[in-house]
């Protein structure tokens, strides 16, 4: 019974207090303006298509496309085709070739333009992406000639991502 009392008083209660006038200021107080969410760029994106970047190193990048596949990671096998120019656009190779990303045999331009280098700002590019990569004479091969590339030769070359083969280590 006393605590049916006790609902009852503290239903009353709440009754009560429900039922007061709301003060002038709460009626004339104007809801503050909604803000519009802003899009916020994330790390992972890539450069627009068209814009050519250049690394801290003189290493210059340019995804001509934006593929829409998964990144490659270290150590994952990946099939890309390519076209390898001179800066004055004599074609010296093409085809489509698999490497792994990382791999010693491989120039380090062709590692960071497929796999990126996040200490040079680079991201990897997609599946799916294109690529036009120019590679300084120490991110080729150097001083010293390879085939028909003379030594301390500025590469450029078009990369097509095609399908990473394998997964990482």
């Amino acid at each position: 019974m006393r605590f049916a009392r006790f609902i009852s008083f503290f239903a009353f209660l709440i009754v009560l207090t429900g039922c007061q006038p709301s003060s002038p200021e709460v009626a004339t107080t104007k809801p503050s303006p909604t803000v519009e969410p802003v899009a916020t760029p994330t790390a992972a994106a890539s450069p627009t298509p068209g814009e050519m970047k250049t690394s801290p190193s003189g290493f210059q990048y340019q995804d001509t496309q934006v593929g829409i596949g998964p990144r490659p990671l270290l150590g994952q096998s990946v099939k890309v085709a390519y076209v390898g120019k001179f800066p004055d656009g004599h074609k010296f190779d093409g085809g489509v070739v698999d490497f792994n990303i990382g791999e010693t045999g491989i120039i380090k331009g062709w590692n960071w333009g497929v796999g990126g280098n996040s200490k040079e700002g680079i991201d990897a590019m997609r599946v799916g992406g294109k690529r036009k990569i120019v590679v300084p004479p120490q991110l080729g091969y150097g001083d010293k000639p390879y085939s028909t590339i003379p030594a301390n030769s500025t590469l450029v070359f078009e990369l097509e991502l095609l399908r990473i083969n394998s997964k990482a280590f």
